[in-house]
């Protein structure tokens, strides 16, 4: 480290730093101002795009909650939300709403489609992995009902071996079985069983076992 007698040496070597670095630091100043302004802008523009979708989630499932529903409103209202803020939590959570919905009503290809929409907007560097997940399981669990056990098992691809839930380690053994694929369906369904904290899930897992086992 270099030692300055007076003040005033110290001063100039200061001086003579920024003017031999002018440009270097100008450039970085105005990079950094340029990433802050950046931020503010992104976090802003988010902040109102969840603004005005949590609006129109509300509309959407205020009309779906009533007694008499108006179908033309309500469709009106949910294309709103998926066309302008498909990538919005709201957005997302009234797609698997309405997905689920049209599973439980029997109408598979419809839940499917919209299920297969959620994965895609979901899925990404800036996706919901929590609504990616359930989107994965329920088209796993569709493409089973449809016996597109190959499709189901690619839904289920991407999940971590080390930290899978039992019930995607079952589900994921309903498809192998349907496979015909004996061994692995087992395998999968005895990882299910480690994971498992509930007796009643054991003991319908522990059929499904014996049945194939047999």
């Amino acid at each position: 480290m270099a030692d300055y007698n007076s003040d005033e040496e110290r001063f100039t070597a200061i001086a003579d730093f920024l003017k031999r670095n002018k440009n270097t630091i100008l450039v970085t100043l105005a990079a950094i101002a340029l990433i802050a302004v950046t931020s503010l802008s992104i976090n802003a523009y988010q902040a109102k795009q969840n603004d005005q979708a949590a609006e129109l989630y509300d509309m959407w499932f205020a009309g779906m909650a009533e007694e008499n529903v108006d179908l033309e409103k309500t469709s009106s209202t949910y294309n709103q939300l998926q066309n302008n803020f498909s990538k919005t939590g709201y957005a997302g959570l009234a797609r698997l709403i309405k997905a689920s919905q049209l599973a439980r009503d029997g109408e598979m290809n419809d839940s499917l489609i919209e299920f297969q929409e959620l994965l895609n907007t979901t899925s990404g560097l800036f996706g919901n992995d929590v609504l990616n997940s359930l989107a994965r399981v329920n088209i796993a669990r569709i493409e089973i009902s449809n016996q597109n056990f190959a499709s189901a098992l690619e839904a289920l691809e991407s999940f971590n071996s080390e930290s899978e839930h039992s019930m995607v380690y079952e589900i994921r053994g309903d498809a192998l079985s349907g496979l015909g694929k004996t061994k692995l369906a087992l395998d999968q369904y005895n990882f299910a069983l480690q994971n498992m904290t509930d007796e009643s899930q054991k003991s319908l897992l522990n059929i499904k076992i014996n049945q194939l086992a047999q």
